[in-house]
């Protein structure tokens, strides 16, 4: 699986399970867009992740795929994260 399958699948899990604790601990809102706005987070943080892996320091000491990949999964979580608001409305 390529990196950036990889990142959209560690991050999808991972804003489904945020989305999912939000809206039991908070309420207030419904789970489609409890979880939505957890792939938004989760497309924020990759772009967040895009700048640091343009660092030299982290290209010399870590192994983290190019920046593209991180635009490319921010784009793709940000549609996903749309498309469950809609689609839960």
């Amino acid at each position: 699986m390529g990196a950036l399958a990889r990142l959209v699948a560690v991050a999808a899990v991972i804003a489904t399970i945020a989305g999912g604790l939000f809206d039991a601990v908070h309420g207030g809102t419904t789970l489609a867009s409890a979880i939505a706005y957890a792939f938004w987070f989760a497309a924020a943080f990759c772009l967040l992740l895009m700048a640091v892996a343009g660092t030299k320091l982290a290209w010399r000491r870590l192994d983290l795929p190019e920046g593209w990949v991180f635009v490319a999964a921010s784009v793709v979580l940000t549609g996903a994260g749309a498309a469950i608001d809609v689609l839960g409305s």
